[in-house]
């Protein structure tokens, strides 16, 4: 992934700037102001109203995905279809989405900063890529660049090696434009339902309200809802396999 993907500097800070309004981060591959994209070949979630333009996603359209700009994605051989969905999806939110505005990094314009992602993505996220092969733990700052790219310093190990779990993957990767929330009603999922709750994490910056009042508020919307369906689906599931390994005398590692 390209060295400017995210973009951003190694940073303590964990708070984002309260900035709203129709805009779109700095960067070779962001437009000045969101608009639609019909003629998106990926990243078609933010087709309707998109920072990055149509042309850019055909290198994202392609399978498998083995380079995204001056960035190899294979370093350490291709990534799986799985693993390479939850990359694209956060390379289309980064390039793409109308809403990284809103954490804009107070100090650099490229970047994000501590977006608040769900743990249940996280953990799906380390999941798909856990066999996957990494030779970097933070893609932003590990690399060593020449003019082939993006090239290991380290050898390649699972990604299950790499990181503990999904909340380290989610923390680590991409250094600090993301932060891990419990609650699947206070954070991203990178799906249709961000839009509803984009609108209602901005009102509570805007409305300053006590913590009880916002904790409770979204938990009656239609789109929580179905988060938290998803997320005691997720968690059944993922209780029936651990009891059928078991039996079977293995152990997940």
């Amino acid at each position: 992934m390209m060295i400017t993907f995210l973009g951003i500097s190694i940073a303590t800070l964990i708070l984002a700037v309260d900035c709203y309004g129709d805009s779109c981060l700095s960067g070779i591959n962001h437009k000045a102001m969101p608009g639609p994209e019909p003629g998106m070949r990926a990243c078609k979630l933010y087709s309707q109203s998109s920072c990055c333009f149509s042309n850019y996603t055909e290198q994202l359209a392609v399978a498998p995905v083995t380079k995204v700009q001056n960035t190899y994605w294979n370093r350490c051989g291709q990534l799986s279809s799985r693993c390479e969905e939850y990359m694209k999806k956060i390379d289309c939110f980064y390039h793409c989405s109308p809403h990284t505005f809103n954490w804009i990094h107070p100090n650099n314009s490229h970047s994000v900063l501590a977006v608040p992602i769900c743990q249940g993505f996280c953990d799906d996220w380390f999941t798909a890529c856990r066999d996957d092969l990494t030779c970097t733990r933070n893609w932003i700052s590990d690399w060593e660049w020449d003019d082939h790219g993006n090239n290991c310093r380290n050898e390649c190990i699972p990604y299950h090696q790499m990181y503990k779990d999904g909340k380290d993957l989610c923390v680590n990767m991409w250094g600090a434009t993301f932060k891990v929330i419990s609650c699947p009603c206070h954070c991203l999922m990178m799906d249709d339902d961000d839009n509803n709750m984009i609108q209602y994490l901005i009102h509570q910056r805007r409305t300053p309200a006590p913590v009880e009042v916002l904790h409770r508020e979204p938990m009656k919307a239609p789109f929580c809802q179905r988060r938290q369906t998803d997320l005691l689906e997720r968690r059944e599931r993922a209780k029936t396999k651990k009891g059928m390994d078991q039996n079977h005398g293995t152990v997940p590692t």
